[in-house]
């Protein structure tokens, strides 16, 4: 009876289920390249469990072991994550306490070194670049007056200087241009004792004064010519060529002909007309029915060449007008605007109509020339 009914098998504690489901979630969470290093671990593992009573051992179902294995990675997951944020707070934590701590030791030592120094160093530093600035403009005014009582000194014995040589080149110009100003020289005496004897009155001319007078003269000159190249008038160079005849002024001839010769090429070149410029038919010739230029009579233009009451500009469009001119006083009346028109641009182009109207080509002004040409055509 006894053989056909065992007696019942001791149930196996609860720790040996414990120790027993450990071993099983080692070996099925043990990675692939571990197999031979836990091999020795396994037999060792088998060994015992061969040496344990068989009763001891409760077999585990086969689909128990997936659910172990999907398990255990998310236990040993969140247990990696917790550490790594440990970590990641015990950093950041020992970075913070740490820069605070230098950021105190720097305002400690800002404080007790350099602190002091820059107040001490501001405090002094306005003090005495004031002092110094004072000083500088106090010894700048001292040198700015100075030199200006030097300034006027100098600028007043300047102008007494400026008013004798003027005054002794006037009262010396005066006398060289009207020689009948100088006194005449006392007769000389006989020696005879109570006659009172006159020394010549000579006047002493330096060479330095001589040479002022020279250059004022020579300026006087160059203006003429300015004058004459700028309103283009006959007057200044009328004025040249009374210097270039005279013969007290010799020592002047070079220099007036220069200034006449500059003047006369000026007005040769210059061109004032306007090219397209006509003349005023309705406004010069109210009481006639002229509408253009071409239709006005010679004799008419001939006129309006003679009246130097008209602008400047008609009188030289005149003589454009008169080169077509049949009658026979027109190279006369041509000639006499070369000598005699106050514009010299109207004289210019007077003298270019008189030389196509002859076909004879005269030098600009060689007005001599011009007469004689004239007086041989007379004859």
């Amino acid at each position: 009876m006894s053989d056909l009914f065992p007696p019942n098998k001791p149930e196996a504690p609860d720790e040996d289920d414990d120790e027993e489901e450990e071993l099983l979630f080692a070996r099925c969470n043990r990675p692939p390249s571990e197999g031979a290093e836990s091999a020795p671990a396994e037999g060792a593992g088998k060994k015992e469990a061969a040496e344990s009573p068989k009763s001891e051992i409760t077999p585990v179902h086969k689909d128990e072991l997936p659910l172990l294995r999907d398990a255990t990675p998310h236990v040993q997951n969140l247990r990696r994550s917790h550490l790594t944020y440990r970590h990641l707070v015990i950093s950041l934590s020992t970075s913070l306490v740490i820069g605070l701590l230098v950021l105190y030791e720097g305002r400690l030592f800002y404080k007790r070194e350099i602190a002091p120094k820059l107040t001490g160093s501001a405090s002094l530093a306005p003090a005495q670049a004031e002092g110094a600035l004072k000083e500088a403009l106090a010894r700048a005014d001292e040198q700015i007056a100075a030199l200006q009582k030097q300034v006027d000194v100098m600028r007043r014995e300047q102008l007494l200087m400026q008013q004798n040589t003027r005054e002794s080149l006037e009262s010396i110009s005066t006398v060289l241009n009207n020689p009948k100003l100088t006194p005449a020289p006392a007769a000389a005496s006989a020696n005879q004792p109570g006659i009172p004897r006159m020394a010549d009155a000579v006047p002493d001319i330096s060479p330095t004064q001589q040479e002022f007078i020279q250059l004022k003269e020579r300026n006087r000159l160059t203006a003429y010519a300015d004058e004459a190249i700028a309103t283009g008038m006959r007057k200044p160079l009328e004025v040249l060529v009374e210097y270039l005849r005279d013969p007290d002024s010799k020592h002047l001839h070079e220099a007036a002909q220069a200034e006449y010769l500059r003047a006369v090429r000026a007005i040769q070149l210059l061109q004032r007309e306007d090219p397209g410029y006509r003349l005023p038919v309705a406004e010069l010739f109210k009481d006639q029915n002229i509408r253009d230029e071409a239709d006005v009579k010679p004799e008419a233009l001939l006129k309006l060449l003679e009246d130097h009451q008209q602008p400047w500009e008609v009188r030289l469009r005149v003589c454009f007008l008169l080169l077509g001119s049949n009658l026979p006083e027109t190279n006369a009346r041509l000639i006499k605007a070369i000598k005699e028109d106050p514009s010299l641009d109207v004289a210019k182009h007077a003298q270019l109509a008189l030389e196509q109207r002859v076909k004879k080509r005269f030098r600009i002004f060689d007005i001599p020339a011009i007469e004689e040409w004239s007086k041989s055509q007379e004859k």
